[in-house]
């Protein structure tokens, strides 16, 4: 995430650098893939509003997207602009793609983890649908996928930007998946992400 910062900071943006819970430099070993960590969102948006100079643009990337998406869906904040990358469908998608991937039946192990995983963290994860939450997007978003992303399908991304109710962009890179996209396509990802800010601020 710092090499992301950096070109926000280059391109005159101040940055807000967030290890969510069991991730970084944070403590706990816990993670709920956006859930729980859509409250953290929520809670660094507050700090960032009460010292609000100028529009608020908020960037995640897989959870981080996710979380974002809870967070706006959940507690109505109202960030200016929204920066998404790779962010999946449902959490039972996900799951399910993490099992094929290393060649393991789906059914019904990942319906089994998604039951278990969700209970001992105290929620119903069948019901963390970042599809769901798109729809109560209002702000201008710019989605972003990797077209050999084997952890989000591009049906779960299209998903997702259907239900945008918002004035939204989509960008894919063809020589992506699901990992730093500055890895192949830094001047693209610079340029889509600094004429959709500019675009905002004028």
């Amino acid at each position: 995430m710092l090499d992301r910062a950096n070109i926000f900071i280059r391109l005159g943006y101040h940055v807000m650098l967030v290890d969510f819970m069991g991730s970084g430099g944070s403590g706990g070993n816990q993670t709920t893939i956006g859930f729980k960590e859509a409250e953290q969102v929520k809670k660094c948006f507050d700090v960032i509003a009460q010292k609000k100079k100028g529009n608020i643009y908020l960037f995640g990337t897989s959870m981080g997207a996710v979380a974002i998406m809870k967070a706006i869906h959940d507690y109505k904040i109202q960030p200016d602009g929204i920066i998404l990358e790779c962010p999946f469908g449902t959490m039972y998608q996900t799951v399910s793609a993490r099992f094929r991937n290393m060649n393991l039946p789906v059914f019904p192990a990942a319906g089994f983890l998604v039951f278990w995983g969700g209970a001992i963290n105290g929620f119903w994860a069948f019901n963390h649908n970042p599809i769901s939450y798109a729809s109560s997007i209002k702000c201008p978003t710019l989605l972003m996928h990797g077209a050999k992303d084997e952890t989000v399908s591009k049906q779960e991304i299209m998903d997702i930007f259907k239900k945008l109710r918002c004035e939204k962009k989509l960008h894919i890179y063809k020589n992506a998946g699901h990992v730093n996209y500055l890895q192949h396509h830094q001047t693209e990802w610079t340029k889509h992400v600094s004429d959709f800010l500019q675009h905002l601020s004028n």
